[in-house]
Protein backbone atom coordinates (compact mmCIF):
# COMPACT_ATOMS: atom_id res chain seq x y z
CA UNK A 1 0.00 0.00 0.00
CA UNK A 2 1.50 3.49 -0.66
CA UNK A 3 0.25 6.42 1.71
CA UNK A 4 0.58 9.79 1.34
CA UNK A 5 -1.19 12.90 2.14
CA UNK A 6 -2.53 15.93 0.39
CA UNK A 7 -0.91 14.90 -2.69
CA UNK A 8 2.16 16.69 -3.04
CA UNK A 9 4.41 14.44 -3.53
CA UNK A 10 2.15 13.80 -7.19
CA UNK A 11 3.33 17.92 -8.01
CA UNK A 12 6.89 17.85 -7.43
CA UNK A 13 7.75 14.21 -8.92
CA UNK A 14 8.27 12.04 -6.10
CA UNK A 15 5.03 10.08 -6.64
CA UNK A 16 6.09 9.04 -10.14
CA UNK A 17 9.84 8.15 -9.23
CA UNK A 18 8.06 6.11 -5.96
CA UNK A 19 5.48 4.40 -8.49
CA UNK A 20 7.95 3.80 -11.59
CA UNK A 21 10.15 1.74 -9.09
CA UNK A 22 7.14 0.21 -7.57
CA UNK A 23 6.40 -0.95 -11.15
CA UNK A 24 9.86 -2.05 -11.82
CA UNK A 25 9.64 -4.50 -9.19
CA UNK A 26 6.54 -6.15 -10.34
CA UNK A 27 4.44 -4.73 -7.63
CA UNK A 28 0.88 -4.35 -7.13
CA UNK A 29 0.20 -1.34 -5.53
CA UNK A 30 -3.21 0.06 -3.49
CA UNK A 31 -3.22 3.94 -2.85
CA UNK A 32 -4.06 5.62 0.41
CA UNK A 33 -4.38 8.82 0.06
CA UNK A 34 -5.77 12.31 1.82
CA UNK A 35 -3.90 11.88 5.19
CA UNK A 36 -3.70 14.90 7.00
CA UNK A 37 -1.77 16.43 9.74
CA UNK A 38 -2.96 15.60 13.38
CA UNK A 39 -4.22 12.24 11.24
CA UNK A 40 -7.56 11.18 12.64
CA UNK A 41 -8.90 8.08 14.20
CA UNK A 42 -10.74 7.83 11.46
CA UNK A 43 -8.41 8.07 8.92
CA UNK A 44 -5.93 5.35 11.03
CA UNK A 45 -9.38 2.73 10.68
CA UNK A 46 -10.23 3.57 6.74
CA UNK A 47 -6.64 2.63 5.92
CA UNK A 48 -6.91 -0.67 8.38
CA UNK A 49 -9.87 -1.56 6.32
CA UNK A 50 -8.82 -1.01 2.85
CA UNK A 51 -4.99 -2.93 4.41
CA UNK A 52 -7.63 -6.12 5.32
CA UNK A 53 -9.64 -5.88 2.38
CA UNK A 54 -6.69 -5.88 -0.24
CA UNK A 55 -4.39 -8.41 2.22
CA UNK A 56 -1.55 -5.72 1.71
CA UNK A 57 2.29 -7.02 2.95
CA UNK A 58 3.50 -4.12 3.10
CA UNK A 59 2.82 0.08 3.85
CA UNK A 60 4.42 2.43 2.25
CA UNK A 61 4.41 6.00 3.94
CA UNK A 62 5.44 8.79 1.75
CA UNK A 63 5.73 12.17 3.44
CA UNK A 64 6.09 13.69 6.85
CA UNK A 65 5.50 12.94 10.49
CA UNK A 66 1.61 12.75 10.20
CA UNK A 67 1.79 10.64 7.20
CA UNK A 68 4.31 8.00 9.09
CA UNK A 69 2.30 8.18 12.47
CA UNK A 70 -0.71 7.48 10.48
CA UNK A 71 0.71 4.46 8.22
CA UNK A 72 2.16 3.05 11.69
CA UNK A 73 -1.03 2.60 13.66
CA UNK A 74 -2.93 1.40 10.01
CA UNK A 75 -0.03 -1.30 10.26
CA UNK A 76 -1.11 -2.56 13.97
CA UNK A 77 -4.71 -2.00 13.65
CA UNK A 78 -4.61 -4.26 10.32
CA UNK A 79 -3.44 -6.95 11.82
CA UNK A 80 -5.18 -6.94 14.52
CA UNK A 81 -8.77 -8.68 15.74
CA UNK A 82 -9.73 -6.08 18.24
CA UNK A 83 -9.65 -1.90 18.75
CA UNK A 84 -6.35 -1.19 18.97
CA UNK A 85 -7.60 2.13 21.30
CA UNK A 86 -9.36 -0.01 23.09
CA UNK A 87 -6.22 -2.64 23.33
CA UNK A 88 -3.87 -0.07 24.71
CA UNK A 89 -5.91 2.32 27.10
CA UNK A 90 -8.61 -0.23 28.54
CA UNK A 91 -6.36 -3.43 28.44
CA UNK A 92 -2.75 -2.09 28.88
CA UNK A 93 -2.12 -4.12 26.10
CA UNK A 94 0.05 -3.27 22.91
CA UNK A 95 0.12 -4.90 19.40
CA UNK A 96 2.86 -7.43 19.20
CA UNK A 97 3.01 -7.36 15.39
CA UNK A 98 1.70 -5.49 12.09
CA UNK A 99 1.75 -5.16 8.70
CA UNK A 100 6.01 -4.17 7.49
CA UNK A 101 6.23 -0.99 6.85
CA UNK A 102 8.75 1.37 5.12
CA UNK A 103 8.93 5.36 5.02
CA UNK A 104 9.73 8.16 2.43
CA UNK A 105 10.44 11.06 4.47
CA UNK A 106 9.75 14.20 2.53
CA UNK A 107 9.85 16.94 5.71
CA UNK A 108 11.61 16.41 8.26
CA UNK A 109 11.69 17.83 11.82
CA UNK A 110 9.49 14.91 14.13
CA UNK A 111 11.32 11.87 13.94
CA UNK A 112 8.54 9.49 13.25
CA UNK A 113 10.61 7.46 11.29
CA UNK A 114 12.67 6.45 13.90
CA UNK A 115 9.79 4.59 16.20
CA UNK A 116 6.78 2.83 16.53
CA UNK A 117 4.69 5.57 18.86
CA UNK A 118 2.23 7.76 16.77
CA UNK A 119 0.09 11.20 17.94
CA UNK A 120 -3.61 9.95 16.74
CA UNK A 121 -6.49 12.32 17.10
CA UNK A 122 -9.71 11.16 18.27
CA UNK A 123 -12.38 13.94 17.09
CA UNK A 124 -15.06 12.09 18.68
CA UNK A 125 -12.88 12.00 22.14
CA UNK A 126 -11.87 15.43 21.44
CA UNK A 127 -8.66 14.20 22.32
CA UNK A 128 -5.10 13.61 20.87
CA UNK A 129 -3.34 11.19 22.17
CA UNK A 130 -0.03 8.55 21.63
CA UNK A 131 -0.49 4.72 20.37
CA UNK A 132 2.06 2.68 19.64
CA UNK A 133 2.20 1.16 16.01
CA UNK A 134 4.22 -0.50 13.21
CA UNK A 135 8.28 1.07 13.38
CA UNK A 136 9.32 1.76 9.68
CA UNK A 137 11.82 -0.93 8.97
CA UNK A 138 13.84 1.46 7.22
CA UNK A 139 13.78 5.02 5.89
CA UNK A 140 14.77 7.08 3.01
CA UNK A 141 15.78 10.81 4.27
CA UNK A 142 16.85 12.01 0.67
CA UNK A 143 17.70 15.22 0.75
CA UNK A 144 16.37 16.18 -2.43
CA UNK A 145 13.03 15.18 -1.34
CA UNK A 146 13.46 17.87 1.59
CA UNK A 147 13.89 20.61 -1.04
CA UNK A 148 10.28 19.97 -2.01
CA UNK A 149 8.83 21.06 1.19
CA UNK A 150 8.63 25.11 1.60
CA UNK A 151 10.89 27.43 3.79
CA UNK A 152 7.79 28.17 6.07
CA UNK A 153 6.94 24.28 6.86
CA UNK A 154 10.50 23.99 7.55
CA UNK A 155 10.37 26.62 10.02
CA UNK A 156 7.44 25.49 12.10
CA UNK A 157 8.60 22.37 12.19
CA UNK A 158 11.95 23.57 13.58
CA UNK A 159 9.87 25.29 16.50
CA UNK A 160 6.88 22.57 17.02
CA UNK A 161 9.49 19.59 17.07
Amino acid sequence: MLAYGGGSIKHNGIYDEVMTLLKKADKTVIEFSGIMSNPTYEKVQEGAVLAKTHGVDFILAVGGGSVIDCCKVISAQAALDEDIFELEYSKGGFPSAGIPMGAIVTASGTGSEMNGGAVITFTDKKLKAPLFGTQASFAVLDPEYMLTVSKNQVFRERLTH
